[in-house]
């Protein structure tokens, strides 16, 4: 193994990335200094030259804004315009009827009920389920309003319930005034949805009761002597004398024997919201699919729609006895690939949207994605997409003003307005090459045009050893505000960041990489990338899926003075998964990043945020204190104190996902501002150990047990951060690594032996960074041979080659010895001292999916590597053996995906379709616990958290501070990146042999 394998010599660099990349320069983290002339004017000119309009791909018919910005709702689920008050009703899930002016300006909701207040004393604990709300016809006179909710009474039960509202300019719910109108059973799909019918009938959706497995668990899609899985249709004007309405007397199954006559139609699974006409009547329904397919029916008078016979126009369980009607096959179905959970909004027919007349609009709850639907004149269907959004979309409304309002449950919880997006279609415009955005003056020098301004960032995230310039560009004269308390940043429109990364070099000229874009226009931050051709002279545009491309790095280690390494460009959903709502979409141009001085080198230098406002680029200088929140500081300047620096280091690369209300799927935290006994760290994430014994995310005093360090330490599978690096970050580690042990640890006795200071492993750790000459070469090779042992050794390990802490000759034998491991836990965190070239080529972070479609797999071969701790669906998934199975056994799998290409989607990109028995719940206890799993039981008084780990974690309700399900499946993303392409495809082929369930 030659030098150019990140092998140093005695005395040169300690950093094992610069060894790879055979650079003798020493590079810091830290920003660098914007250079000012002295007498550059403090206004910025007006930047006048931009190209960055629209975007390379078509424009989409509409867009989403903001209708009311000042006001969220938590877990929202329906919004109503209630009529001559001007005034919107939005129900959320936990409970609350809220109201609030249909005004832009409105910044506060009014509450009309709490139905929680309703449950009596002995089910006060327990909490409802808000479905939906809806104002009667004449209402206007009336003042009744129809509500759907899961009540928990009787062991839980759906319930649609009549409330009065008081006349007053804000209306509140009459006390006493709920009379239930009708029930059914809760559980799993309850829909609950309402409309009324032109013809002045209740229209209420009820879900077939069941969970997603088995596929309708109680045979009740085609069973009409219930009240589950259809459309019921009921006059709430007139009441019998035993119950608070009467069934219309043209209902399809009044005269059916054993039928219930409420039932308009069936034959459905989870009809979330439906849409009636107001001019002819017609009914279009949203129904959630099983596996494969989601669906849009007509629902038609004794219509049957299939379930669960059918799923879409696929046969499903067909040993089930149809209904007394033929099925009807759907309008419109969406393969999984496209939709996962359809919301169904009104069929429109306002005056705002001239061109949506007469249309069935509907959108995806996982996807953001809203379309239309049309019947046309010869009976078929016109369909279309009217725009791809980042919401979750949860329900529609159309206004009296012709507004189509759409509602967000959980990224945002904002009300939006669906609006043409009045852009015609200049993709063949957007600019291809970074030469035509009109963001430089010359690209050959990166000359920024009059009016683009430079800035630097505190902390600069880790880039696989590139450096970054930034500018920002704002058209016009417009100002930026910066986020201030709750209040969110606004920019101007037109507004563009601009990062560019270059890759020096030893020779003193770098390698241009790429220059990444952010661009905000209508409303949404788009992310752009320009891959730079070889010669540095312009960078094109990158397609959106990402791109690679080979680098030749002067290396004057490396054979023929160069070493060749990828350089990867993110594909833009990789870039969404930093740059979204959670975040704010902008990490780097905020506050506390930009809160630093101009000159970092000179003591008396302007912060750069006041020269920002000087310059005309941020509206005002906000005032931050000096401690309050805590600043982020350079991580690799030591004259900060060594947790600020940690601290501030985690910030920048991982709170972007690892915040209150991130996307990650394990709730701990690491935003600066967070004291550290709030970051939810000394806990185990129980989704993986990776051999560590009791670990933990951070183990105070003990970085070997702290799954923090080892999943920033290695390459592959479980790698942190997921996306965006290729190489660890050796100076990352070792701070990392020091903080950690420099924490007060709150239990020695689980000390791991490498940080224990009497051990086989601290022994042996010693004696490979001890330098003494009385150590043979044969006892540093048993010391290494002794640390690769266990995960821990292995970990203390390969911390110390990142801080240069073994002779050339110890780093190249435990590098060799450490990718030689059986263990694949322990190989990972060797492969990054490794040239890429003589790695193991796996499938790594981007994989392909007919690269491993496309190979014949071996039966065999998979079994062993089922087997072997290289597959890590064993930990979770049982053969045939449910009860010791954390996820679904492998034949239940099989059974519901008996196509590979099926299969293999669910594995890479296991949070797109998540079976409710499945999702992830995270609880957070009273004193503070928390805990990670599935939610397998629960009463009134307690639940049941089956953990990663397959423990039972009972917890009683009043011990729960905090309880929410999570939109990210236990099974990780990436759960192959460890295999090659032929060790996957016979994985599969294992998995497939092994049948369904008997």
């Amino acid at each position: 193994m030659n030098r150019r394998n990140r092998m140093p010599a005695p005395g040169k660099s300690r950093h094992p990335l610069f060894v790879i990349i055979g650079l003798s320069w020493a590079m810091s983290c830290s920003a660098g200094t914007i250079a000012f002339a002295a007498d550059q004017p403090t206004s910025r000119p007006p930047w006048t030259t931009s190209r960055m309009q629209g975007s390379p791909e078509a424009p989409e018919p509409y867009r989403l804004t903001p209708a009311f910005p000042r006001i969220r709702f938590e877990n929202p689920t329906s919004i109503e315009e209630i009529p001559g008050a001007d005034r919107l009703l939005v129900t959320e899930r936990a409970g609350n009827i809220l109201s609030f002016r249909k005004a832009a300006a409105a910044s506060e909701t009014d509450l009309v009920l709490d139905l929680r207040s309703l449950l009596p004393s002995q089910l006060a604990d327990q909490s409802v389920s808000l479905l939906d709300a809806e104002l009667h016809p004449n209402f206007r006179d009336n003042r009744h309003l129809f509500v759907c909710y899961v009540h928990p009474g009787n062991g839980g039960h759906s319930r649609v319930s009549r409330f009065i509202l008081t006349a007053d300019p804000v209306p509140r719910a009459v006390p006493g005034s709920e009379q239930v109108i009708i029930t059914w059973p809760a559980g799993g799909h309850n829909a609950g949805c309402l409309e009324f019918g032109t013809d002045g009938c209740l229209y209420v959706a009820t879900g077939d009761g069941s969970g997603p497995n088995p596929p309708d668990g109680l045979t009740t899609g085609q069973d009409v002597s219930d009240l589950l899985g259809a459309i019921l249709r009921i006059d709430v004007d007139h009441h019998m004398s035993d119950q608070a309405y009467s069934v219309p007397a043209d209902n399809p199954f009044v005269e059916v024997s054993g039928a219930r006559p409420e039932i308009w139609a069936y034959g459905l699974r989870n009809p979330f919201k439906f849409g009636v006409d107001p001019h002819t009547g017609d009914i279009f329904a949203a129904d959630n699919g099983w596996e494969s397919w989601e669906m849009v029916h007509r629902i038609v008078r004794g219509g049957n729609c299939g379930w669960p016979v059918m799923e879409g126009r696929v046969a499903l369980r067909t040993e089930v006895k149809l209904g007394p009607t033929p099925i009807i096959p759907p309008v419109k179905d969406h393969p999984h690939t496209e939709a996962n959970s359809v919301i169904g909004g009104p069929v429109y027919r306002g005056v705002k949207l001239a061109d949506l007349g007469g249309s069935f609009v509907y959108g995806d709850y996982i996807t953001g994605t809203i379309w239309a639907i049309r019947p046309d004149k010869d009976g078929a269907y016109s369909h279309r997409t009217l725009v791809d959004t980042d919401q979750r979309i949860v329900a529609f409304c159309e206004g009296s003003r012709g507004e189509l309002f759409v509602l967000d449950y959980d990224f945002t919880g904002h009300v939006y307005e669906l609006l043409p997006s009045g852009l015609r279609d200049n993709s063949a415009n957007f600019p291809r090459r970074l030469s035509e955005t009109g963001l430089f003056a010359s690209v050959e020098n990166m000359a920024p045009a009059p009016g683009v301004v430079p800035y630097e960032v505190q902390v600069e995230r880790w880039m696989d050893g590139a450096q970054a310039d930034r500018w920002v560009a704002i058209p016009g004269a417009g100002l930026i505000e910066l986020a201030s308390g709750n209040a969110p940043a606004t920019f101007p429109e037109g507004t563009v960041l601009v990062k560019h990364l270059t890759l020096p070099q030893a020779s003193g000229n770098a390698i241009r990489l790429e220059t990444q874009l952010l661009h905000y226009e209508s409303g949404v931050w788009r992310p752009y990338s320009y891959l730079w051709d070889e010669a540095g002279r312009d960078a094109q545009l990158v397609a959106s899926i990402g791109a690679s491309r080979p680098l030749q790095v002067a290396d004057a280690t490396a054979q023929g003075g160069v070493l060749e390494r990828t350089w990867r460009v993110n594909a833009t959903n990789e870039c969404k998964l930093c740059h979204n709502a959670g975040p704010r979409f902008v990490l780097g141009f905020v506050p506390n990043q930009l809160n630093r001085p101009v000159d970092s080198s000179d003591p008396g230098s302007p912060n750069q945020l006041r020269l920002l406002a000087a310059q005309g680029v941020i509206a005002a200088a906000p005032q931050i204190a000096d401690d309050d929140p805590p600043r982020l500081v350079d991580p690799h300047d030591s004259s900060h104190a060594l947790e600020d620096r940690a601290r501030s280091y985690l910030h920048a690369n991982c709170s972007m996902c690892h915040h209150p209300g991130g996307n990650a799927i394990i709730s701990f935290y690491l935003r600066r501002d967070l004291p550290f006994d709030k970051l939810n760290t000394n806990k185990g994430t129980g989704i993986g150990t990776f051999g560590i014994r009791d670990a933990r995310i951070i183990s105070p005093g003990d970085p070997y047990r702290s799954l923090l360090l080892y999943r920033m330490a290695k390459l592959g599978y479980a790698r942190m951060p997921y996306i965006g690096s290729q190489v660890v970050d050796s100076d990352g580690v070792a701070l990392v690594e020091r903080w950690i042990r420099s924490l007060p640890t709150d239990n020695p006795a689980t000390i791991s032996p490498p940080a224990a200071g009497d051990s086989d492993d601290a022994r042996a750790f010693e004696r490979l960074t001890s330098g003494a000459k009385s150590v043979s070469q044969e006892q540093r090779d048993d010391a290494i041979r002794t640390l690769l042992k266990s995960t821990e050794g292995a970990l203390a390990l390969a911390a110390g080659l990142h801080q240069g802490s073994a002779p050339g000759d110890d780093l190249r034998s435990a590098v060799s010895s450490g990718v030689a491991s059986p263990t694949s836990d322990v190989r990972g965190l060797f492969d990054t001292f490794l040239p890429e070239s003589q790695r193991r080529a796996t499938l790594g972070a981007s994989i392909d999916p007919q690269v491993i479609l496309g190979r014949q797999g071996d039966q065999q071969r998979g079994k062993l590597i089922f087997f072997s701790d290289g597959a890590r669906c064993r930990a979770c998934h049982e053969i045939d053996e449910p009860g010791n199975s954390l996820g679904p056994t492998l034949q239940e799998i099989n059974k519901k995906f008996s196509r590979p290409a099926e299969l293999l989607q669910h594995v890479l990109q296991p949070s797109l379709k998540i079976d409710d028995p499945f999702a992830a719940y995270a609880v957070v206890t009273n004193d503070g616990r928390a805990i990670n799993g599935l939610l397998v039981q629960q009463d009134t008084r307690e639940i049941v958290i089956k953990t990663a780990d397959k423990k039972l974690v009972s917890i009683g309700r009043d011990n729960i501070a905090e309880m929410h399900k999570s939109p990210k499946s236990l099974m990780p993303e990436l759960i192959l990146s460890d295999l090659t392409s032929q060790e996957a495809a016979d994985l599969f082929q294992y998995i497939q042999s092994l049948g369904v369930p008997k």
